[in-house]
């Protein structure tokens, strides 16, 4: 049993460090985000201009099977930052707000931009986002709203 409970112990060791150095070669910086090192870079994010959009917590999840298996505390149960039917408004350059978590603040401006790049005037879409958290992720419903003109690329 001793043997079971250090075997669990080391594998999550090893899925820190080896989140870490995926990160540190350079895949965006998301896996080393992911595994707990915060930057200013994430939260530095701004709304794409043109773009506003409304977000609607549309669930909480929590896989306790996961979490007691790659988490340090394996009772941190479901994300502490959002609440189900939790709703903001966010509007063209705003930054990540205090409070708010930075991984899900990315996922959002990251579908903004690819919406801004051939909305027509007055569209409104929806999407579906995860933050990348896989052993507590939150899912949030995003209703994009254009506040600008066409793109001529497009």
């Amino acid at each position: 049993e001793l043997f079971v409970k250090q075997l669990i112990m080391n594998r999550r060791h090893f899925c820190k460090i080896a989140s870490l150095a995926v990160g540190a070669l350079g895949m965006n910086g998301v896996s080393a985000f992911a595994a707990g090192r915060s930057d200013n870079k994430h939260t530095a994010m701004t709304m794409p201009p043109g773009n506003g959009c409304r977000v609607t917590v549309l669930r909480r999840e929590c896989h306790l099977d996961l979490q007691a298996l790659f988490l340090d505390d394996p009772d941190s149960g479901p994300c502490g930052l959002f609440k189900s039917g939790d709703d903001f408004t966010f509007s063209a350059g705003e930054r990540c707000p205090a409070g708010f978590c930075p991984r899900l603040w990315e996922m959002i401006c990251t579908a903004m931009t690819s919406h801004l790049k051939c909305a027509t005037p007055n569209d409104q879409s929806t999407v579906i986002l995860s933050c990348p958290d896989g052993t507590r992720p939150v899912i949030v419903r995003v209703d994009s709203f254009h506040e600008t003109h066409k793109n001529p690329d497009c």
